[in-house]
């Protein structure tokens, strides 16, 4: 028989190897495990850097459609245009000045120039007058001439004629008054542009980032590659995603061959991005060394603990087996030992998992942060509690003309407007930053060369290490700003200039429906009436964006009175029974009469009664009622509902309803008629009355009740309150 000593040193040695075996098995299962999660943790980098890309693409590629629109606008402002008006509006020095400020507007932008129907540049941004240059032969202009349903075509990216850098072009057609080609609208785009953008972002030159057309042509990169550049690339990751998967986006790992790498076919990881607006593709690339790199680093440290506790384990079991031979009765002290070295070895293990979750979270914190803050749109400034200047991004230091030397450590008041008030001492100036640590507001702010400019304005306080930040975001609104007062303008002289000529037209077709010019035929006077309800339509239209008008300048004129509401309410029911039968729908005043009396205009308040029922009237079911019932909701206020049982309102639409020309399907509010002004207007309106308007509605196909809430009047003392 073996002796005991035997027995236990033959378990000894099998407990050991088993052990070893172990610690391998744990090293190799950790390995693989950190391998998986390496690859998902760049997944989800990659995704979020192709979106970002995307999202600054789309906004880039807005400002260039932004300045090609204003300018096919400006050429298509008459009704009668050929190629001689194109000609004598577009070649002179105010047209090319116009040029070279639509230019100016956006560093993307190369060139704006417009050519004729032969390909002659008429004019340009760059000089005046135009050199003599035929560009018959681009692509662009071969496709908006031969295809008069392209509207706007993005290009492949060439060798500028006058440059001589690559540059891809953006074109919208011109249409003379009889549907003729006359000539081309051209804005070149530089991609230089987006390869310097990509660069700053591209992980210290690590990553490979492409754009390219909806047909997979180049049209910029970065590295720069100009055997690349205007060609397709039908073989590598963004193929496979976009025309393969058929997918608008997505991550994948691949070794297929791609274009630029010739024979070599690396694996790799790709995050495609196909743009909504815009016939573009964002290809954001890195390959394996670069996303495999930390888990390279963690693997190494995993199999040297690994290998360090193998060599532990067996030294300790070794020992173990010479103690075990010179004396058993060391057994217990080896057991101990051997406890011990299982216990480093859990210790070890938690400690190195635990370290390795921590630099993971760190450096995903970290790059999150970086990216946001480097590649926001938005200007980003962080100030300490004194109000130094901690860090800005370089899209603050743009809008405000300043290096990051100049700013870091100065002080904001430096850059505020003189006598004007500092961003901290403006927010505290706020109760809603007292109490909530955040507010949204517009203020002027000062650039370097001491011009102001309209911002906006969203200031956040928080806490690092125990002391007080603040976070500013800044947005120039200037060219916001700039709109606004162009359309009101507009909007108010058409509207004014149509309204004398509409008023006589409706009259006439008035005074002829009326039989003043004698008898006329059935058919002639159905084409009649058809003419006079869209004329008075018309005039509605124009009213409301008069009114709107007036509501912004603040120039709407309000009569108040003391009235019955019930007396308001059967006024309103009655005056808009006709328009509800010709939609074969009623209006009912339901319930118990309100006695009760409001101060309002009764003009105004008719107004809203009118927009509210025929609203109603119009998505109510033909055969059904429109229900008008009034409730007192306290001895102070008192509603009045507008219950229709029509096709509802989308839950998505709430936020947008009472924003003007805001309509919740467009194609149906095409059908209902409606300019999408009338609720916008009614707001303005029952504020001004000290009444309130609102909707109850839970989704498509459950209806919908409009209520409006005023004041009740007591006595003929209560109006020198409301008032």
């Amino acid at each position: 028989m073996k002796s005991k000593g035997q027995q236990t040193a033959r378990l000894a040695t099998a407990l050991g190897i088993f052990l070893v075996l172990t610690i391998i098995a744990s090293a190799a299962v950790s390995v693989w495990a950190l391998h998986q999660q390496e690859i998902e943790k760049w997944k989800e980098q990659s995704e979020a850097f192709s979106l970002m890309l995307a999202e600054n693409t789309s906004q880039q590629m807005g400002t260039a459609y932004l300045a090609l629109d204003n300018v096919v606008e400006r050429i298509q402002d008459r009704w009668t245009i050929d190629e001689d008006y194109l000609r004598g509006v577009s070649k002179n020095i105010d047209f090319h000045q116009m040029l070279a400020e639509k230019k100016s507007l956006s560093s993307q932008i190369d060139v704006i120039f417009v050519l004729d129907a032969k390909g002659t540049v008429i004019v340009n941004s760059r000089s005046f007058p135009s050199p003599d240059m035929n560009l018959e032969e681009r692509d662009y202009f071969r496709t908006q001439r031969d295809d008069a349903s392209n509207k706007t075509y993005v290009s492949n990216s060439l060798i500028s004629k006058a440059t001589g850098k690559w540059t891809f072009f953006i074109s919208r057609r011109l249409t003379g008054s009889d549907g003729e080609f006359i000539g081309v609208v051209v804005i070149g785009v530089s991609p230089s542009f987006y390869s310097r953008f990509y660069e700053k972002i591209s992980l210290s030159g690590l990553a490979t980032i492409s754009l390219l057309r909806d047909d997979f042509t180049f049209l910029a990169r970065w590295p720069e590659r100009d055997d690349l550049m205007g060609k397709q690339n039908l073989s590598g990751s963004t193929y496979i995603v976009v025309h393969d998967q058929k997918r608008k986006s997505g991550v994948i790992i691949t070794d297929s061959k791609r274009m630029a790498d010739n024979d070599v076919s690396p694996t790799r990881m790709a995050a495609i991005q196909v743009l909504d607006k815009y016939p573009l593709i964002i290809n954001f690339t890195i390959e394996e060394a670069i996303y495999l790199a930390d888990w390279r680093k963690t693997s190494r440290v995993i199999v040297a603990v690994a290998t360090g506790s193998v060599v532990a384990v067996t030294v300790a079991f070794i020992l173990l087996l010479s103690l075990l031979k010179r004396r058993e009765t060391d057994l217990q002290v080896t057991r101990e030992l051997k406890r011990q070295a299982e216990v480093i070895n859990r210790k070890q293990a938690q400690l190195l998992q635990d370290l390795t979750k921590q630099q993971r979270e760190l450096k995903e914190a970290a790059d999150r942060f970086q990216a946001v803050f480097q590649s926001a749109a938005d200007g980003i400034v962080m100030i300490d509690q004194e109000g130094r200047i901690e860090a800005t991004n370089p899209a603050w230091r743009h809008i405000y003309s300043y290096d990051e030397e100049e700013v870091r450590g100065k002080n904001v008041r430096h850059f505020s407007p003189p006598n004007g008030r500092d961003l901290l001492e403006l927010a505290s100036s706020h109760a809603e930053f007292v109490q909530l640590g955040s507010v949204h507001m517009e203020d002027e702010r000062m650039r370097k060369d001491g011009s102001l400019f309209p911002a906006e304005l969203s200031i956040s306080k928080y806490t690092f290490s125990g002391e007080q930040r603040y976070l500013v975001i800044v947005r120039d609104i200037s060219e916001r700003r700039r709109m606004d007062r162009m359309k009101s303008e507009f909007i108010s002289t058409v509207s004014h200039e149509l309204r004398t000529p509409l008023t006589a037209i409706r009259g006439a077709l008035g005074l002829v429906l009326g039989g003043i010019a004698g008898d006329f035929p059935a058919k002639a006077l159905e084409l009649i009436a058809i003419a006079h309800k869209n004329s008075e339509s018309l005039t509605r239209l124009i009213n409301d964006l008069l009114d709107s008008q007036k509501i912004e300048a603040g120039k709407m004129d309000f009569s108040y009175e003391i009235w019955p509401l019930d007396d308001l309410l059967k006024t309103a029911v009655q005056a808009n029974q006709a328009f509800a039968a010709n939609l074969n729908v009623g209006i009912r005043l339901s319930g118990a009469p309100v006695l009760a009396l409001v101060k309002v205009d009764p003009g105004r308040f008719q107004q809203v009664m009118a927009n509210l029922l025929s609203n109603a009237c119009k998505y109510s079911p033909q055969g059904e009622n429109v229900q008008v019932v009034a409730r007192a909701l306290s001895t102070e206020r008192v509603r009045v509902e507008v219950i229709d049982y029509g096709s509802g309102i989308p839950i998505d639409f709430k936020q947008q309803i009472f924003q003007k020309f805001s309509q919740a399907d467009s194609s149906d509010s095409r059908a209902k008629g409606g300019t999408g002004l009338g609720l916008a207007i009614s707001k303005s309106i029952m504020q001004q009355m000290h009444g309130e308007i609102g909707y109850q509605s839970n989704g498509v196909a459950d209806g919908t009740c409009f209520y409006i809430e005023l004041p009740v009047v007591h006595d003929q003392s209560d109006q020198a309150e409301i008032a």
